[in-house]
């Protein structure tokens, strides 16, 4: 028997599969390091992308919005109440010729009909329509018809503050700001601290909103 040591044989079989096995191993964990990442890249896309911006009013619309200012005790103007029309009976802005894409016709509706681009989207917003027609408007002061309150002035016995609600909801910050839909009912009203808005009830012109398309107001001319 020699005395020389026999060496192992290596097992070929077994060492080949464990090299193969220890190789996939990393290959499938970067796969699925790939796919989470595509996933929550994905859900990301989706979460981030920004909501879907109503361009407001647009050439071609007609809307109607019925407006109503309540001073203390009662309604301004009662659901009808001038705005600037020149002599053929186009609305134009308080003071000039220029042509009023924001007007009531004596129904105590904003009606929105845009000429141009100029008059479209964030430029139809109440703020304007206050403006064009004479009125003023801001989050603590309304100057409407007979009315010009700002927040402190007496309201009967008590300070008033100035409130605004849009279709039933009491809303806060600038009113002037709101960009009016169809069929909106607005109300902006001066209030004692006893007096709550939302109980105020739909304004007097909200009854002129169904039949505003179907029969225009006398003086209507441009639609």
């Amino acid at each position: 028997m020699s005395s020389q040591k026999r060496r192992p044989q290596p097992r070929k079989g077994r060492t080949a599969a464990a090299v193969r096995t220890s190789r996939r191993r990393p290959d499938r964990a970067l796969g699925l390091v790939g796919i989470a990442v595509v996933l929550i890249g994905v859900t990301l896309v989706f979460a981030l992308r920004p909501a879907h911006s109503d361009p407001g009013l647009q050439l071609g619309d007609h809307w109607h919005a019925a407006l109503g200012v309540y001073a203390c005790d009662h309604w301004e103007g009662d659901g009808s109440w001038a705005t600037p029309f020149d002599r053929s009976g186009e609305p134009v802005k308080a003071g000039t010729t220029t042509y009023a894409p924001m007007h009531s016709h004596h129904d105590g509706l904003i009606h929105m009909e845009p000429a141009g681009s100029a008059d479209t989207g964030s430029a139809a917003s109440l703020g304007n329509y206050f403006t064009f027609n004479g009125f003023e408007l801001s989050s603590t002061h309304v100057k409407f018809v007979s009315a010009d309150l700002r927040n402190g002035d007496r309201c009967g016995t008590a300070n008033g503050t100035l409130h605004w609600l849009v279709n039933g909801k009491e809303r806060t910050g600038d009113p002037t700001k709101y960009l009016p839909r169809d069929g909106d009912w607005i109300v902006i009203a001066f209030l004692p601290e006893t007096k709550k808005i939302t109980d105020l009830g739909k304004p007097p012109s909200f009854g002129h909103l169904a039949t505003a398309e179907s029969s225009p107001p006398p003086g209507h001319t441009s639609g």
